[in-house]
């Protein structure tokens, strides 16, 4: 380490990533690191790479301008705060404190307040970019917190990452962080779908992997799309519509293929049947909500609610729906298709089959009658899972009213079945 003492810095929490961030400050020109940990271990790597040993978070807190904090969850990072505000530190400049570990959204600005009565600053200051990121001193940190903060912490920022995000003020790092995150570990539950129809497939698995790797290190993987500033609706003169317009296409090709796949190998994929449902829509091209020109001709002159239920009612009962007089209708279009129906909370097959639960423990064949088959027609449910509804509810609902499904459910196949055969014929 450089015998320039430019920054004082500490680093509590010298675990799988805390080891390696703290181990690239140590060898950072400018910075004089202190250390703080449980363990003997790490402090006595750190030590011999140029770090001074604290023996408490008090004894660090005091020597130092800047402290970053990577231990496990929200109560040890409130523990070790409390351990440095009742530090005392006459004499002393102010205090920054960069917490590190991933905590809940509304921690950061908690901490915040516990510190700045005691002349204490604190950014929230997540990483990503795992213990391989850290060891390279390339992770990504994301800061939340007052510019003057910011401007304090950036050596150390500097000297840990190649990506330093000021996201905005307090708690604002831990949010970028977890919509990173929930991108990452959706990301993995789908690779997880994947490997299960590849499995199914007969199909080599590591193979399968390798080929992810290699293809999103050319494409950029999920990132590829996340250029626009917004997540509102493309207009069609914007130069995104088009790019994304070819990717809809493509991927609702490859995920209708895909599904299909799935559904002739009896393997569950409700990521990708989510994926085909909202892929359009996610990227702002308008989805199952959007109208093609014969709707837009269709529901010309209507109220735009009452047009949006109106392709709702269409997509949930299949068949044609026209407009209809009195309150009831009204109600019915405009606010239980045009609103409950679109809430983004569920998915329309989610739905469904809260729907066929409730109609099934009726007894209410008729409108099972409508249900079924528009799940069916729609691709929401396979023969193999409206076959098993009926097994399952028939336990809650009682076998008259299991058998009453289950005849819905065979006429539905079977009608499904004879159309299929009809049309090859026709071929």
């Amino acid at each position: 380490m450089s015998t320039v003492k430019g920054t004082r810095a500490g680093f509590v929490g010298l675990g799988n990533i805390g080891r390696p961030m703290a181990l690239r400050l140590a060898a950072a020109d400018g910075i004089e690191l202190w250390v703080h940990d449980i363990a003997a271990e790490p402090v006595a790597e750190l030590g011999a790479a140029g770090a001074k040993a604290a023996a408490s978070v008090a004894e660090l807190a005091a020597a130092v301008d800047v402290l970053s904090v990577m231990v496990r969850d929200d109560d040890q990072v409130r523990q070790v705060l409390a351990e440095v505000v009742a530090t005392d530190r006459a004499g002393q400049g102010p205090l920054t404190v960069l917490v590190h570990s991933t905590v809940a959204p509304e921690t950061p600005a908690e901490l915040a307040a516990t510190a700045s009565p005691h002349g204490v600053h604190v950014l929230d200051a997540p990483v990503s970019g795992g213990p391989m990121g850290a060891a390279d001193g390339t992770l990504a940190i994301l800061v939340g917190g007052t510019p003057e903060a910011y401007a304090a912490a950036a050596p150390v920022l500097a000297a840990m990452a190649t990506k330093v995000v000021h996201a905005g003020e307090i708690g604002a790092g831990t949010k970028l962080k977890l919509a990173r995150n929930l991108l990452h570990f959706a990301s993995f539950t789908a690779a997880t779908e994947a490997q299960r129809l590849a499995e199914a497939a007969g199909l080599d698995l590591v193979a399968l992997g390798e080929v992810v790797r290699h293809t999103d290190a050319i494409t950029g993987g999920p990132g590829a799309i996340m250029h626009r500033d917004t997540t509102a609706p493309i207009e069609e003169t914007d130069f995104w519509h088009g790019v994304f317009g070819h990717v809809v296409a493509l991927g609702e090709k490859d995920l209708g293929f895909a599904v299909a796949l799935a559904d002739e190998l009896g393997v569950e994929v409700p990521l990708a049947r989510l994926a085909l449902e909202r892929l359009a829509s996610g990227l702002g091209l308008g989805g199952v909500d959007a109208a093609d020109p014969q709707e837009d001709e269709k529901f010309a002159g209507l109220p735009e609610q009452r047009a949006k239920g109106l392709r709702k009612m269409e997509e949930v009962y299949g068949f044609d729906m026209a407009d209809g007089e009195g309150d009831f209708f009204g109600y019915t279009a405009d606010h239980l298709f045009g609103d409950i129906w679109r809430r983004p909370g569920l998915t329309t097959r989610d739905r469904r089959l809260l729907l066929i639960g409730l109609l099934a423990g009726q007894g209410a064949a008729d409108v099972l009658g409508i249900q079924i088959p528009a799940a069916h027609a729609n691709g929401e449910l396979t023969d193999d899972e409206l076959r098993e509804i009926v097994v399952f509810l028939s336990h809650y609902a009682g076998w008259p009213n299991g058998a009453r499904m289950n005849t819905v459910v065979e006429e539905t196949i079977g009608k499904a079945r004879r159309a299929a055969q009809k049309k090859v014929e026709r071929s």
